[in-house]
């Protein structure tokens, strides 16, 4: 029983192997067009392994506060807004022309991050994307800064 669900996984990952080949053989890679469904899902899933497990969970040591929101505001709009926009819509000259583009902050997928995620992603950057790290030196939770960004992200 084990040996027909096994083939025909096998057949199935050639088959979508093969569309693909014969996809990219026609069309090419271009920057210009937006990222089909599966590249979605592996830089998704890319992200999600890249933010080890014990900072998915962490707490956001930094009391949200009106002294809180406007110093992330503030700090986003210095680092961030060039590519996310001030709104964090990502429709920036910048942010339109990254590969992948730089994503809407506002959408679910985002606001659903928890701040251990952002924190994250802020603080280290994201690979084979125009995301650098936003701090320089060993990583520890204790930056300030950056959980400060993390809560005014989700608050987006």
């Amino acid at each position: 029983m084990q040996r027909p669900i096994v083939a025909f996984a096998i057949v199935a990952i050639l088959v979508a192997i093969g569309a693909a080949t014969l996809r990219t053989d026609l069309r090419g890679f271009s920057t210009r067009s937006a990222p089909t469904t599966p590249e979605r899902l592996v830089a998704r899933t890319a992200r999600k392994w890249a933010v080890p497990r014990s900072m998915r969970d962490t707490p956001n040591p930094v009391s949200f506060s009106d002294a809180v929101w406007v110093e992330s505001r503030a700090h986003f709009a210095d680092h961030c807004a060039g590519c996310h926009a001030n709104d964090g819509s990502g429709n920036t000259e910048m942010g339109r022309n990254l590969y992948p583009r730089a994503p809407d902050m506002r959408l679910a997928e985002t606001q659903r991050l928890t701040d251990g995620e952002l924190y994250w992603i802020i603080e280290n950057g994201v690979r084979l994307t125009g995301m650098p790290p936003g701090a320089t030196g060993p990583i520890t939770i204790s930056r300030p800064g950056n959980w400060s960004t993390s809560s005014g992200t989700s608050g987006i």
